[in-house]
């Protein structure tokens, strides 16, 4: 026969395997740090512990060249889209 629970153990149960796979999840995205040996996210660029330099795990910086291209695009886009906007306004008024 099957014992029976209260609701109280039934949220204390779901509650502590929504903790058990959340630390899973985060174990898996740790690393240890060169430097001082202090266990870090995989994502950090920087160790909190001894502030030494990390590479982060499948990230690469964009390059410098292709940062200046896009902000001149986005920048003559917003300048083209204000002087429509002044003309249609100067225009219907």
């Amino acid at each position: 026969m099957k014992k029976r629970t209260t609701v109280y153990e039934d949220r204390a149960a779901k509650e502590e395997a929504r903790k058990k796979k959340r630390q899973e999840q985060i174990e898996k995205h740790l690393v240890v740090c060169p430097h001082c040996g202090e266990k870090v996210l995989d994502h950090m660029t920087k160790c909190h512990k001894c502030g030494g330099k990390l590479v982060p795990r499948g990230y690469t910086p964009m390059d410098e060249k292709k940062v200046k291209i896009i902000r001149g695009v986005f920048w003559g886009v917003t300048l083209a889209v204000i002087a429509v906007t002044f003309l249609v306004v100067m225009l219907y008024k």
